[in-house]
């Protein structure tokens, strides 16, 4: 009968992730010790593949996937299976930033197999379960995805889409809509929305103003798949989790 708790990390988009959040997330990871570790999708930002730069010079100089990869595996991949040890569930989702290694497959497919950061990184041979691009990772009677909308109104579309309780990144902010059915209306689904961890400020944002916060989710789920869903919201470097306050320490030294 005990209760399982999962830790959500949307949108790292390492190496454009934010270190202070990581390492706030790292201190709650070593409190709570979860059960599940769900990579939410985007936890690379995939530099090197990116379509939208592929024509400027400037942008793609010095741009190298293998070190990428190196440093996503020594940055957040090592540390994370150091706090939280073999027997937590770890689980890779696909976003659409790791789904560029397809976009270029498609004109390099004599590269397939091998640049593919689950293979590259030799995710399932750590244990990883991996959900492709768009799938559904299940955790009790909640649909964990990386996303699919980023309208101003995304979560009342997901849920409409969806019709179901579903957790989602992909939008970098804060949202949540519940709906109910004429069928029974004690039967509500909600779209809940996470922040991102991520810099809030990416070069290619050009300063725009936008609804983009940090953030992460916490997940309680009972025997019975019922669950409680907290959003975690990252401001000034801090957060409140269970009464305790997690903050960075700029005086020491960080493991990211």
């Amino acid at each position: 009968m005990k209760v399982k708790v999962g830790i959500l990390l949307p949108d790292i988009h390492h190496p454009h992730h934010s270190k202070p959040c990581l390492n706030l997330v790292n201190q709650l990871i070593k409190d709570i010790k979860p059960d599940y570790l769900i990579y939410q999708g985007d936890q690379l930002n995939m530099d090197t593949l990116c379509h939208w730069n592929e024509d400027k010079q400037r942008e793609m100089e010095g741009k190298r996937l293998l070190s990428e990869y190196e440093a996503f595996d020594r940055e957040i991949l090592k540390p994370h299976e150091k706090l939280t040890g073999p027997k937590c569930k770890k689980v890779w989702l696909i976003g659409n930033h790791e789904y560029w290694v397809e976009k270029y497959l498609d004109n390099h497919p004599g590269f397939e197999g091998i640049i593919e950061p689950e293979n590259y990184l030799k995710l399932k041979a750590r244990g990883f379960e991996i959900i492709k691009f768009n799938d559904i990772y299940k955790i009790g009677k909640l649909n964990v995805i990386h996303g699919y909308y980023t309208n101003q109104y995304h979560a009342a579309k997901t849920v409409t889409a969806f019709e179901g309780n579903v957790v989602y990144a992909h939008a970098h902010t804060s949202q949540e809509f519940t709906k109910t059915t004429p069928r029974d209306i004690k039967d509500f689904h909600s779209a809940t929305s996470l922040p991102c961890l991520c810099d809030l400020n990416p070069d290619y944002m050009k300063n725009r103003p936008s609804s983009w916060v940090n953030g992460f989710g916490v997940v309680y789920v009972l025997p019975n798949g019922n669950f409680n869903l907290y959003r975690v919201i990252i401001a000034d470097n801090s957060f409140v989790f269970n009464g305790k306050h997690y903050v960075t320490n700029k005086n020491k030294k960080t493991a990211l």
